[in-house]
């Protein structure tokens, strides 16, 4: 698989964090139940997504998925307000999370696990930088809690045609567990 990257801390035990980087024609393959066909929430948006690009990422206000989505669907998209140079400074928002607690309108420096913290800030900024969609797939384990999912992440721009929001879906692959 390409742009395959893993952390491990060895003075932190307690993290570990495996992120692997998929082309994004892996979204349609991966995406939909196989056995019904029916699309994820992931596959949905990033349908959902390209619909509005015309050239370039879309524009805020042509990208109002919490108008299309169901209440349902939008507890699995989240989106970070990314205008800030300081990718530490990037803002958490609609991020009602499930294994780590509600993060929404906190800035990724206030994370408590600052690995995990860095990890997303990098990833983020790169999604900003080449205003591009990335679709990963991240096995981590951070203190006692251990995940796989899959996430997409998907620029939309400001009035000035700079990338200032990333929304994502995520999937579980491997629901959160609790490590004793």
């Amino acid at each position: 698989m390409s742009n395959q990257a893993t952390t491990f801390i060895e003075q932190h035990p307690g993290f570990f964090h495996k992120r692997t980087r998929l082309p994004l024609d892996e979204v349609a393959k991966r995406e939909s139940d196989p056995e019904t066909g029916v699309p994820t929430v992931i596959q949905d948006l990033f349908d959902y997504w390209q619909e509005r690009c015309v050239g370039a990422p879309p524009a805020i206000e042509s990208f109002e998925p919490q108008r299309v989505f169901t209440p349902g669907d939008m507890r699995w998209v989240s989106w970070i307000n990314v205008d800030n140079s300081d990718p530490m400074n990037f803002v958490l928002c609609n991020h009602p999370g499930r294994a780590f607690g509600d993060w929404s309108g906190k800035a990724l420096g206030e994370y408590h696990n600052v690995f995990h913290a860095r990890s997303c800030a990098f990833e983020y900024l790169t999604c900003k930088t080449i205003r591009r969609p990335l679709y990963h797939e991240i096995k981590q384990t951070i203190g006692r809690v251990s995940r796989t999912y899959a996430r997409l992440l998907l620029p939309v721009t400001g009035r000035n045609r700079q990338v200032t929001r990333l929304y994502y879906a995520t999937r579980y692959i491997e629901k959160p567990v609790t490590i004793s």
